[in-house]
């Protein structure tokens, strides 16, 4: 069964794609986005969005599978993989994928709404050479903080990205803390920009009823309790309920759950 994504960024072929069972990150990369643009080394690809994780070069060769990367904070999220190479400063990345959380979340939960607030303001600070070490700290304090209160998978998950580049790029936070960073003053291009350019309002999940086998497993793992139905009947996604934290489309295991495009 092949997953369809969004392939973007520093790849030479970017646009959607059908991803085969078996293929291994490395493949989806150099086969379905022909490699690294402008002859560029790589340096880490970002899945699933706001919510999704980081990976470096020491994990391109394990197989695309959501149940294997989720051991480093991969989701589907928003079904988007964004590759990122060498000359790419992982504070101005990061602080993009936090902003891209003011706009994507529901705003409902109050640790989620507050909290990656709070953590996007300390990234820009950072990224504008104003933070200092504890600032980072007090970043990743409330990255946890969220992790351990939010309601939905989306706040749950809204620093892993933030986690894996802090860990794995310390030097371009550290260029930053100190004050002058070599990457920063040489990038020329326009920034990262996550997600897919459909605001968040134009989306919607919907249960196809024709693929829909009735099992509740939806329902059961809706934390906002938007997905009712009966047992071996087509489920519904009550969207007025619904926070778009795509936890319902990663669970099914009929394929029954999909997002769709509608007039904002």
């Amino acid at each position: 069964m092949k997953q369809k994504y969004l392939l973007k960024g520093d790849v030479c072929r970017p646009g959607t794609v059908e991803i085969e069972k078996g293929m291994t990150l490395r493949q989806v990369l150099d086969e379905l986005g022909g490699g690294m643009a402008n002859g560029k080394a790589f340096k880490a690809i970002q899945i699933g969005g706001p919510s999704g994780g980081l990976l470096t070069a020491e994990q391109l060769d394990l197989p695309f599978d959501l149940k294997t990367l989720s051991a480093y904070g991969v989701r589907r999220g928003d079904g988007v993989i964004t590759v990122l190479d060498e000359d790419r400063c992982m504070v101005d990345v990061v602080y993009r994928f936090l902003t891209a959380t003011q706009t994507d979340f529901c705003g409902k939960c109050v640790s989620c709404r507050e909290g990656t607030k709070r953590m996007t303001e300390l990234c820009r600070e950072l990224l504008d050479f104003r933070a200092d070490d504890a600032d980072v700290g007090m970043m990743l304090e409330l990255g946890e903080v969220v992790r351990m209160t939010a309601f939905c998978a989306l706040g749950k998950n809204s620093s892993h990205t933030l986690d894996a580049a802090s860990m794995a790029f310390g030097d371009d936070f550290q260029n930053h803390i100190d004050g002058r960073c070599p990457l920063c003053e040489r990038e020329k291009r326009s920034p990262i920009e996550p997600g897919d350019g459909i605001a968040y309002d134009r989306k919607q999940l919907r249960i196809d009823p024709e693929k829909c086998k009735g099992c509740s497993r939806c329902a059961r793992s809706c934390h906002a309790a938007a997905i009712s139905g009966e047992l071996k009947s087509p489920f519904v996604i009550d969207q007025s309920k619904c926070v778009k934290c795509y936890n319902c489309m990663e669970l099914c295991a009929f394929g029954a759950i999909g997002e769709v495009e509608v007039d904002g």
